[in-house]
């Protein structure tokens, strides 16, 4: 061997030692971000709270503070209700089967369901998701379980697809195509797509699309079947009698809002922080998929009452730089009974995380977000 030879070869070995040692180091930041995350969430009134950092180049960073209940502490590896994320998922795996040629965005909801009430049949599957398709959104519905007293809900009950178009259905807000209105209804409907063309489950069609390609293993996206034993939830807290005190709820059934939802899935702070990252870098689905995914349809103030997001795309919201210390950040935000949820990637610095707290307030995880955030923000280098 030459001297120039062994020169190289040192260098190469050299170049991939460090590239490997790079690769397994520890975020530096780390222990700041733990001490703001606990401070903000001992004065927060968030019950407990799991956050998952992708940083490239570094670990993971997985950060929990509070409890699931008295006398028990978060856990990294417990699971929370990503409720709305469930989106972001759903449309991905749209998209992986639009690759595959077994779904056309351009196609119409006749082409492959029988017809539902209110549901007019030439809306594309495009509209499904990105939510101008006019469908009535079941959640507002006056007799609904969404707005009813809690403990008056029928937590056992399972509701059918039809009850959800006739009993919690109503009038179309206008007709394809020309307006914005966010829906759950549209999911529901893409779900039942997805069950047509790949004679298979959703929660069966994430775990091999999306989730084995990535070595993840800590989603619970079934709630047909009991939940496994190697799961635990962090409790849901809710305000169940309005008296400002929230109470531990995890006794209720969850057949009445798995079924409702259609897209109900549990996962681990860093599963979810995972698969958006991989999502949004492309190692998931193609660079066109992706773009398409982010063609925004920008809502006006008068079509949406979520001023947590400022334009909305296929099963992607842009989050309200406002909340987001002026950064932009794509993702979801999750919001239902006894948790709260966000999934985001901030673009300029190709960075993600999974925020994810069992509470039932908006306004009581702002505080530990901004905290980490601004942690986030001195160290974080753009792209």
């Amino acid at each position: 061997m030459t001297y120039r030879q062994i020169l190289f070869s040192a260098l190469l070995i050299f170049f991939l030692c460090g590239y490997n040692i790079k690769a397994q180091t520890e975020l530096p930041y780390a222990g700041e971000l733990q001490k703001v995350l606990d401070s903000t969430c001992r004065v927060s009134d968030v019950t407990g709270v799991s956050v998952a950092l992708v940083v490239p180049g570094y670990n993971t960073w997985l950060g929990v503070s509070g409890e699931s209940y008295p006398g028990k502490p978060i856990d990294p590896d417990m699971l929370f209700d990503m409720a709305s994320i469930g989106k972001l998922i759903t449309s991905a795996l749209v998209f992986d089967l639009c690759e595959e040629g077994l779904i056309s965005l351009e196609d119409p909801v006749s082409k492959y369901l029988p017809p539902y009430p209110n549901v007019d049949g030439s809306i594309t599957v495009r509209q499904l998701l990105n939510h101008t398709s006019g469908l009535y959104d079941m959640v507002p519905h006056p007799g609904g379980p969404f707005r009813i007293p809690y403990n008056s809900i029928d937590f056992e009950k399972w509701w059918t697809i039809e009850e959800i178009f006739t009993v919690l259905g109503g009038k179309p807000y206008f007709a394809p195509g020309e307006g914005f209105h966010y829906t759950q209804a549209g999911y529901q409907l893409a779900s039942l797509i997805i069950e047509k063309v790949t004679n298979s489950t959703v929660p069966i069609e994430i775990q091999k699309r999306l989730l084995d390609p990535l070595a993840l293993n800590g989603m619970l996206l079934d709630f047909t079947k009991p939940v496994p034993e190697r799961f635990e939830i962090a409790h849901p807290w809710v305000d169940t009698d309005s008296d400002g005190v929230p109470e531990d709820v995890n006794s209720k059934s969850r057949n009445w809002i798995a079924s409702l939802s259609r897209i109900l899935y549990y996962t681990r702070a860093k599963d979810l922080a995972v698969l958006t990252h991989a999502l949004f870098t492309g190692k998931l689905l193609s660079a066109g998929s992706v773009n398409e995914m982010l063609k925004f349809v920008h809502p006006k103030p008068e079509e949406t009452d979520k001023p947590l997001f400022a334009d909305y795309g296929l099963g992607v919201m842009e989050i309200n730089p406002g909340l987001m210390r002026g950064q932009k950040v794509i993702g979801h935000l999750g919001s239902i009974p006894g948790y709260r949820a966000l999934a985001a990637h901030l673009t300029d610095y190709d960075i993600t995380f999974a925020f994810l707290y069992n509470s039932d307030t908006d306004n009581g995880g702002m505080p530990i977000l901004d905290g980490l955030l601004g942690t986030l923000l001195k160290y974080a280098e753009k792209k």
